[in-house]
């Protein structure tokens, strides 16, 4: 299940204008920079109005000539991941290079991070930004550093819960969304990953009752809505989950998590031609993604076309599916 608050995390930190923390000096156990600070503010408002008026080749550029000439001044690094970031959320971007982006990104948050260590809001953005980039661990010391610095703060034992969910420390995960729960009651987010911990524990009544909670706080929550009908097709209720996803206008239902849920709903009925075709509406919204073509070429085996799976093998096929992940596909060696 994609928890609420680790989707939304990155988008709150690109609207941070000012970063985290005071830039203006660096700390007392920062690395000493010969910038002169007027150079140095000027770089920063740079960056900053570029990243504000959209301008985000700009203020890469600006961004890392600054970090280059004061590597040791924690805000030219936390200027320069937040304006990777950028630029790796931009629709312009090639969407083949966006990984490698955010993870320079993320590496610059390292950097910024180890300059001033102490600095809680920075070490929660670098585990947003770590996370983003599929660095999972190192995301999750950073929240910890975050929560150690404070452990009042509800957003940091959540997003610590997620990261220790994910790494199979249920009970540490549980006590901090628990924690979380507690200081938010009006927020969903909390108790959808307590949901998603009873999940983990195969405990699918305290799932169900945990995302009523959550739904009922944001009842038009997609994502909510998903995971729903996830819990109730696991707790054997698949008919109940298709309640839940077909409504969906076209564009949602066929995204790739929404795609997945319905066929699996479907075929948990046993209506196997319903859950190829969600699938295959899903794989034609992305002709390049060839594991999804794959996918739908086994959801069509399953139902029992052999021409449509052909199609779908040789769609994959085009789209650069390795050779072994094919062969599985078609049931072969």
């Amino acid at each position: 299940m994609a928890w609420r608050a680790a989707c939304t995390g990155l988008g709150a930190l690109l609207c941070l204008a000012g970063g985290c923390g005071d830039g203006n000096a660096p700390p007392a156990n920062a690395t000493r920079t010969t910038i002169d600070p007027r150079t140095a503010d000027a770089a920063a408002q740079a960056v900053e109005s570029y990243l504000t008026g959209q301008r985000i080749a700009e203020a890469v550029t600006v961004a890392e000539k600054f970090a280059a000439e004061a590597p040791g001044l924690m805000r030219s690094q936390e200027l320069l991941g937040r304006a990777l970031v950028a630029q790796a959320m931009d629709e312009a971007t090639p969407a083949a290079q966006r990984d490698a982006i955010m993870r320079r990104a993320a590496d610059a948050y390292d950097a910024a991070t180890r300059i001033d260590p102490q600095n809680a809001p920075l070490a929660h953005a670098a585990g947003v930004v770590c996370d983003t980039a599929g660095l999972h661990d190192r995301a999750a010391d950073h929240y910890a550093a975050a929560h150690a610095r404070d452990p009042r703060n509800a957003q940091y034992a959540l997003y610590l819960a997620l990261a220790r969910a994910r790494q199979g420390r249920t009970d540490e995960a549980r006590t901090l969304a628990e924690a979380a729960e507690a200081a938010m009651p009006e927020s969903p987010d909390p108790k959808a990953a307590l949901a998603d911990l009873a999940v983990r524990s195969n405990d699918l009544e305290r799932a169900l009752a945990k995302v009523r909670e959550a739904r009922a706080l944001d009842p038009s929550s997609n994502g909510l809505r998903l995971a729903d009908a996830r819990i109730r097709r696991m707790a054997g209720r698949p008919e109940e989950a298709l309640e839940l996803l077909v409504p969906l206008d076209p564009p949602v239902r066929r995204a790739p998590g929404y795609a997945d849920e319905l066929a699996a709903a479907y075929a948990a009925t046993g209506r196997l031609r319903e859950a190829a075709q969600a699938m295959e509406e899903s794989a034609v919204m992305r002709p390049g993604d060839a594991m999804r073509a794959l996918r739908t070429a086994k959801a069509w085996r399953d139902a029992g076309d052999p021409i449509k799976s052909s199609i779908w093998i040789e769609t994959a096929t085009l789209a650069g599916a390795p050779a072994d992940e094919v062969a599985k596909a078609l049931g072969t060696p």
